[in-house]
């Protein structure tokens, strides 16, 4: 048998609720910016992995962060100081890192993509991002604009399923009716038969 008004309702609900969760995860992903997001922080997670690695807890690591402490109390001393201690950063850094160009080549990258991460981007990017933006836009537009066509087709259809059910219903009440009516007026008729012949 047919689905009710209600089953039909509960249904398109669904639907609806599916592809509109289908357009926003679409739209999230060709989003220029959330690309860039996406991608900047898997960029800093990997080099935060690659550093730990490469790095560890000793070594060139701890020389670093010594420099940078003795740089914080030499702030506190004085300028001539803390020009001392900055001074012999890349000093320290040879020291660590001798007899270990792995880790030397690491801290360099390291230092590299991070500047690259912090730097403004640069013209030809901007031109990039500006050639692709419109395709982009164009693409997301036209996702969404499908995503919506699809949503209110589905509740065209809906809505249509729903008015022919409610007319084959009304149709069938009256059927029925009309059949009880019919039935009613059998028995009555065989019932006056019946009276009229035990009268006789």
């Amino acid at each position: 048998m047919g689905q009710t008004a209600s089953e039909l309702r509960a249904d398109i609900e669904q639907r609806r609720e599916n592809m509109s969760g289908t357009v926003d995860a679409i739209e999230d992903r060709v989003l220029p910016g959330r690309i860039i997001q996406r991608r900047r922080s898997a960029a800093r997670g990997w080099i935060g992995r690659a550093r730990e690695s490469v790095m560890g807890g000793s070594g060139a690591a701890g020389s670093v962060r010594r420099s940078a402490s003795d740089l914080s109390s030499g702030a506190a001393s004085g300028a001539q100081h803390v020009a001392q201690g900055v001074a012999g950063v890349p000093e320290q850094l040879t020291e660590g890192t001798r007899g270990a160009p792995l880790v030397a080549g690491g801290i360099a990258f390291g230092i590299g993509a991070l500047v690259a991460l912090v730097l403004p981007e640069s013209e030809p990017e901007r031109r990039v991002a500006e050639t692709l933006e419109p395709q982009i836009s164009a693409v997301t537009d036209a996702a969404t604009d499908a995503g919506r066509h699809a949503l209110d087709t589905a509740k065209d259809s809906a809505q249509s399923a729903a008015g022919e059910l409610k007319e084959s219903a009304g149709q069938h009440a009256q059927q029925a009716s009309g059949d009880a009516r019919e039935a009613a007026r059998q028995v009555t008729e065989v019932a006056r038969d019946g009276a009229s012949e035990m009268r006789s």
